[in-house]
């Protein structure tokens, strides 16, 4: 078996040698011709490895996630929005920290100064809601979580009796999803927020229509609209139309209930709850 060595440590005794550097894996040895490094795939001689992440952290308890999903049912209730907890930990074990953020029928911004959390406490996840719809994270939840390491819950179906749930662990900028049940306790009876908790949501304010751009045109200066490039649609765009079509479906007396499916040669990516 090739002996492996760092990129920038000492030369090996023994050619050839892989050698692990920042971009990649490299073959060092020594020929008739010389000394020659080449970058190769992989080590042929070693097994095939996987990703994976082993969950060693306890279930996040029943009473915290009572708090969280009753304070996601009512925002829902009040605003028909999203709303996120993030997940904290110490000594002690899990806790829950509500930044201030605003929300919107299908998005949630939020801010957190490391200042506003207790002494030794550190993130290390975060739960939020996905309103009337199901738990399953979205294309958007994906790439907010790949630069955001720890468990992510998501909570949906809050225009049912029973919520749905999901979860994954991003590390590394890779997502794994895991069953709820590996990673949290579903709550009984929910937990009714506290005034100061509410005081910490914010609407969002409603997208501003865009205005034709214009270009003089003639000898009297009049201005003539100029037609908007299309650009192509996305993913967010797509659960903004589909949050504002499920408002007026329940305005109308109706429940609306819709499954997306990747068409052919389409890169959107769907998701399922566990629930």
């Amino acid at each position: 078996m090739f002996p492996i060595f760092a990129a920038g440590s000492a030369e090996p005794v023994r050619l050839p040698a892989f050698v692990v550097a920042r971009d990649g894996l490299y073959l060092r040895k020594q020929s008739l011709l010389g000394l020659s490094q080449t970058k190769v795939p992989g080590a042929a001689h070693l097994p095939v490895e996987k990703e994976y992440v082993e969950y060693t952290l306890p279930k996040v308890p029943m009473d915290l996630m009572a708090r969280a999903v009753g304070f996601f049912r009512h925002v829902y209730r009040v605003h028909r929005s999203e709303a996120v907890v993030l997940l904290t930990w110490t000594a002690e074990g899990f806790g829950l920290f509500l930044p201030e953020q605003k929300v919107g029928s299908a998005s949630v911004k939020h801010s957190l100064h490391d200042s506003e959390l207790v002494s030794g406490a550190r993130v290390v996840g975060s739960i939020h809601s996905h309103g009337a719809f199901g738990a399953g994270a979205s294309s958007v939840d994906e790439d907010d979580e790949a630069e955001f390491d720890g468990l992510h819950v998501v909570v949906g179906d809050f225009d049912r009796r029973r919520q749905s749930y999901s979860a994954a662990i991003a590390v590394d900028g890779h997502r794994f999803e895991v069953r709820s049940g590996v990673v949290l306790e579903r709550p009984g009876r929910l937990v009714q927020p506290p005034d100061d908790w509410l005081k910490r949501v914010k609407l969002l304010p409603p997208p501003r229509p865009a205005r034709p751009k214009t270009e003089s045109t003639g000898s009297n200066g009049a201005a003539a609209p100029v037609p908007k490039a299309h650009s192509r649609p996305s993913r967010i765009e797509l659960d903004v139309a589909l949050a504002r079509a499920g408002r007026l479906a329940d305005e109308l007396g109706y429940r609306l209930s819709y499954w997306l499916v990747p068409v052919s040669g389409s890169a959107g990516k769907g998701g399922g709850a566990d629930g």
